[in-house]
């Protein structure tokens, strides 16, 4: 019988609270479509390799998003070279640019990868061996013959997304994954874990390899979805779920097919949620499905505070007319935000910035229980603003992956820097005071939400009371 490790690598000192889902549905296709279980997931930033090895693999497969990429190929050349195991590697760094393969791995998933490795399993598990002529049949993948890359026929989706079973959670270590957490960014430390209730979206952001990636949304039945939920209250005492979908209210019928489930199974009220929402699909109704089922909390790409940039990365379809409306909307019922803005856009100017830093003060002041977070516009592989920006030739193929970063603190190296209109080392120190204008009220709002729970969890973790001192001083 052979061994295959699947492998979530991620920097050292970053951490990891949030489930590889995908990682999760891989091992479950493969128990339930081919019989095969022996499988062992490898989930950490530390003595990685160690720990792979351990597992003696025949296969290793990798995941890789283009964030953290360049230490996944280190690593997969170290387990190149320590061990005789078959390299796989998907995921959106890999799909997008699979003719940039390293050398390091054998063989790449192109898109959806669970039918995929279950073929290459079963060729593996009836030859021993992944040779050239074995691999041709196989839809979706690369593969590396000698010196030449070679591509197979695409792969079609799964369809009825249904087919594919719940991730297989019993493989992962879940008392670290649920242990009190803020997973739902309000201050409170809940056993929660994250869930997929879909698929794709039906939006095309320019700065989003989504909709290239999955095409338009599927959706798991309200069945599947509440049976999960079911599944992850009885097994696992979870408390508060992150709905991790693109776009979780692509169908409203399906929302209110869901909440009268939950109602049938006698959920509700038993978990609270985080669920991503899309401003100009936000309204009245929607909202009060959403409160009944448990939302707490919605995640808005607000992006910009400026309808210009606004429309330049979103489309014609929002406005920040939308952006303002949702998040009062939520606010009525009691819902926060998660509010993500983005800056460096190539025909952004400093006085659209100016608008975006106006939107971020009114909606902090709207709700303590907002929050807004801001990233850097930068080109991901698979994107239209990635093809962009290789057509003006503001970045190449053969960048430094290592100094890839959304965030607007560390380093950003001008191979990412694709704005027009504003002098590099000037926009770091727009970004840096934007940056501060977003993280200024967290005080105030971690103080309106002081619970006991919450002072004591304080005591108990002494670098969690460090953390809230240490960003006071820096932003006040």
């Amino acid at each position: 019988m052979a061994k295959l490790v699947l492998v979530n690598h991620w920097s050292p000192g970053i951490g990891n609270d949030k489930l590889p889902l995908g990682l999760g549905y891989l091992a479950s296709y493969l128990k339930k479509y081919l019989d095969f279980d022996d499988i062992a997931i490898v989930n950490t930033g530390e003595r990685t390799l160690e720990k792979i090895i351990a597992h003696q693999p025949d296969i290793v497969g990798f995941t890789a998003y283009t964030a953290g990429y360049y230490d996944v190929l280190q690593l997969m050349e170290q387990v190149k070279s320590q061990t005789s195991a078959i390299i796989l590697a998907g995921g959106p760094h890999i799909t997008c640019l699979p003719h940039k393969l390293s050398r390091f791995t054998d063989i790449g998933i192109i898109g959806e990868g669970e039918q995929t490795l279950l073929e290459l399993m079963h060729v593996y598990l009836a030859k021993g061996k992944l040779r050239p002529d074995d691999l041709r049949p196989i839809s979706g993948i690369v593969f590396w013959n000698y010196e030449k890359l070679e591509f197979t026929s695409p792969r079609e989706l799964i369809r009825p997304i249904d087919r594919i079973p719940m991730p297989a959670r019993d493989l992962f270590d879940m008392e670290y994954f649920l242990k009190p957490s803020q997973i739902l960014m309000n201050n409170e430390f809940l056993r929660g874990t994250t869930m997929l209730t879909s698929r794709g979206c039906p939006y095309h952001c320019i700065y989003c390899h989504v909709s290239s990636k999955w095409g338009k949304p599927r959706l798991h039945s309200p069945d599947y979805v509440v049976s999960e939920m079911e599944h992850l209250v009885n097994t696992y005492n979870v408390e508060a779920i992150t709905v991790s979908d693109d776009l979780f209210i692509s169908s409203a019928k399906r929302i209110e097919s869901i909440v009268e489930k939950m109602e049938q199974r006698k959920l509700l009220g038993k978990i609270r949620f985080l669920v991503d929402l899309r401003a100009n699909l936000v309204n009245d109704h929607l909202v009060q499905l959403l409160k009944k089922m448990g939302v707490v909390k919605a995640a808005l790409g607000l992006e910009s505070g400026s309808d210009r940039i606004l429309q330049y990365l979103k489309g014609k379809n929002v406005t920040v007319a939308d952006n303002r409306n949702a998040v009062k909307i939520l606010n009525n019922y009691g819902i926060g935000t998660h509010c993500c803005f983005m800056i460096g856009a190539p025909p952004e100017t400093k006085e659209d910035i100016e608008l975006t830093r106006n939107l971020i003060r009114e909606i902090l002041d709207m709700d303590t229980k907002n929050f807004c977070q801001l990233t850097v516009t930068t080109p991901l592989p698979g994107t239209q603003l990635w093809n962009y920006a290789r057509n003006k030739e503001h970045i190449t193929e053969d960048v430094d992956w290592h100094q890839f970063s959304l965030s607007p603190l560390v380093s950003n190296r001008k191979d990412f820097f694709i704005n027009e209109h504003i002098d590099f080392d000037e926009f770091l120190q727009i970004a840096a005071d934007t940056f501060a204008l977003t993280n200024s009220r967290r005080l105030k709002s971690i103080l309106s939400k002081f619970s006991w729970r919450y002072v004591r969890r304080i005591f108990e973790d002494p670098k969690l009371a460090m953390k809230i001192v240490r960003d006071y001083l820096k932003y006040h």
